[in-house]
């Protein structure tokens, strides 16, 4: 999943601090940069791909951070330091948000106005209203907005790439509205980006046939080219209806993360044009730590290439036609580019492009063919299938995605099938020997069957697994260490646990901690050890509506009607507009 770049800030009030100090004690200015230079040395993911010499820049910035400096000084320094990286995914903000850096391209357009005035421009769709017969309805609350652009072209914006289910509905809608236009505009100016899953869908019903757009990898190595294996990512033909007459696609500066891999997957289709600025430069997907002094920063710890192994960061991914809207355009309420597009399609000139690229070595995924197989015939056959084909097939033919196979196992057992849910995460363990999560997994599930010891052998795997690096390994070795005390002493020692990580490590313990755990539980049946996980929480966040949703649950699923209603009313309490705990209360109550 992906994150939009600037307006999660608000939301993040609460960021994960990891990481340990240095063996020689240093004073706050000191410790802090050291720790944001070491976080970024550990974790993230595009130094090689732009040819960055980290420790170069650390021995050019470090001197001029002394035990005097001051925290003007220090952010001035450390934004100095990362605006090197060229990337709009890496953030600096104090802690009371009175400072703010971009160290990419948008930091350049927006300056110190920072996320006001991003929100101020993101919020109004790119092309002025009367480019269109009629106003342009909109779907999906608002996100989608479609229409005419001139007799026989239809049009098409979206501002940002949110919920996969509800962006399926409102494309498939929209290409059902627009059938019978002879082309479509595809507008991602002015988009924030968000979870890239949504844009395969949407690209997908304008797919002709299946081709490679990108692949992406995980970092997870000390050294800066540590990755995990390759995820491919591909654009196919899926839906009840497919466009694939002309198509433009106009993007610009503002076209931001999730959108700028939309694009590399329409890009590759040979009858979409490419119209108007490079995207913004920043592909992929980051996390939020906090330094010592309470500074929140983002790291970008993904690498992400296109379909020939290019990478845009920092660059954007270019247009095939370029046009550019003045300001005096923008004044005006003209737009050029959308004016362009429209002169190119009823030109009826624009000629499919030679993208023979995009379907060579085509690779299959073996995990998404194991979860087939399973629905067909069944755990057993299906994974000796998938071993015979790993020994038999040219390994340039498959590849293996760790995320689709613990998700699959995870999925079995959260639908009663356990020991074959089991089966699934042992393979994906033996396939993924280093990635700590999948030995969670099992550990949960080995609790479920109440194999303590199976379970306390893989918590153990995973803690040693986990290298603490960044705020997410942190948060779920905090996870982990939780679970496994619960498997091993209980309850109680598992409450006074939590209550030392929470005094020495406030800002590693929050709400969604227990919240985490409690979910775990539920899925793996320990009804009683989830009340009291989501009980234990509440005491501690007594005003987290969410906590009390949680707890309302786990009490109606222990057939605890009482407590059940009881809990969800203070969660609507407590959060009004929760429509889950409002739901929830009708049908406990009958209504």
């Amino acid at each position: 999943m992906r994150r939009s770049v600037l307006f999660v800030i608000v939301a993040l009030s609460t960021v994960c601090l990891c990481g340990n100090a240095p063996a020689q004690e240093a004073s706050d200015p000191e410790k802090n940069f050291e720790r944001l230079w070491k976080a970024y040395d550990m974790n993230y993911a595009i130094f090689r791909a732009k040819s960055v010499d980290w420790q170069a820049l650390y021995h050019v910035y470090r001197p001029k951070v002394t035990p005097e400096t001051t925290e003007d000084e220090l952010f001035v320094i450390m934004a100095n330091m990362l605006g090197h990286l060229n990337d709009n995914h890496v953030l600096l903000m104090t802690e009371d948000q009175s400072r703010f850096s971009c160290a990419g391209y948008l930091g350049e357009v927006f300056g110190d106005k920072g996320l006001a005035a991003y929100e101020e421009v993101m919020q109004q769709r790119p092309a002025p209203g009367g480019y269109f017969k009629e106003p342009l309805e909109t779907r999906a609350g608002d996100i989608f907005g479609f229409g005419w652009a001139a007799e026989d072209v239809g049009y098409v914006h979206f501002s940002k790439f949110e919920g996969v289910r509800q962006s399926r509905e409102a494309i498939d809608e929209i290409i059902r509205a627009l059938a019978t236009a002879k082309a479509i505009i595809v507008d991602v100016r002015r988009n924030g980006g968000g979870d890239d899953r949504v844009g395969k869908a949407i690209a997908d019903r304008f797919a002709d046939t299946k081709r490679l757009y990108m692949t992406t990898q995980t970092r997870i190595g000390l050294k800066h080219d540590d990755f995990a294996p390759k995820k491919y990512w591909y654009v196919e033909p899926d839906g009840p209806d497919q466009f694939t007459k002309p198509v433009i696609l106009l993007i610009d500066r503002l076209s931001i993360s999730a959108a700028e891999n939309f694009a590399l997957a329409m890009r590759v289709l040979p009858h979409v044009t490419l119209v108007g600025d490079f995207t913004s430069g920043c592909f992929a997907d980051m996390y939020w730590d906090t330094l010592p002094n309470g500074w929140k920063f983002t790291v970008s710890y993904k690498l992400f290439l296109d379909h020939r192994g290019m990478c845009w960061e920092g660059i954007g991914v270019p247009p095939d036609i370029k046009q550019i809207n003045t300001e005096e355009d923008t004044e005006a309420g003209r737009d050029g580019v959308l004016e362009l597009a429209i002169a190119l399609l009823e030109s009826g000139e624009l000629k499919p492009q030679d993208e023979r690229r995009s379907i060579t070595n085509i690779r299959e995924s073996l995990s998404a063919a194991l979860k087939e197989n399973v629905e067909r015939d069944g755990v057993e056959a299906s994974i000796e299938a998938y071993r015979r084909a790993i020994q038999t097939r040219d390994e340039t033919s498959y590849y293996v995605d760790y995320d689709e196979l613990r998700s699959l196992g995870e999925s079995l057992i959260r639908s009663g099938d356990v020991d074959e849910g089991i089966d699934i995460l042992e393979l994906t363990a033996g396939e993924f020997p280093n990635m700590p999560m999948v030995f969670r997994s099992l550990g949960t599930a080995y609790l479920r069957q109440g194999k303590d010891k199976l379970a306390l052998e893989n918590y153990d795997k995973a803690l040693g697994l986990n290298k603490r690096r960044n705020s997410m390994e942190v948060g779920a070795y905090i996870g982990i260490v939780l679970e496994r005390t619960l498997c091993a002493e209980g309850f109680a020692a598992m409450a006074r646990r939590y209550d030392d990580l929470k005094d020495r490590h406030p800002r590693e313990v929050s709400e969604s901690v227990l919240n985490g755990i409690g979910y775990r539980l539920l899925a793996a049946k320990r009804y009683g050890d989830a009340i009291d996980v989501f009980s234990l929480n509440v005491e501690n966040y007594p005003e987290y509506a969410n906590g009390y949703d949680s707890l309302g649950e786990a009490y109606m699923v222990n057939g605890d009607k009482k407590l059940a209603i009881e809990n969800y009313e203070k969660s609507l309490e407590l959060a009004p507009d929760n429509e889950n705990a409002a739901e929830r209360l009708k049908k406990l109550r009958g209504n």
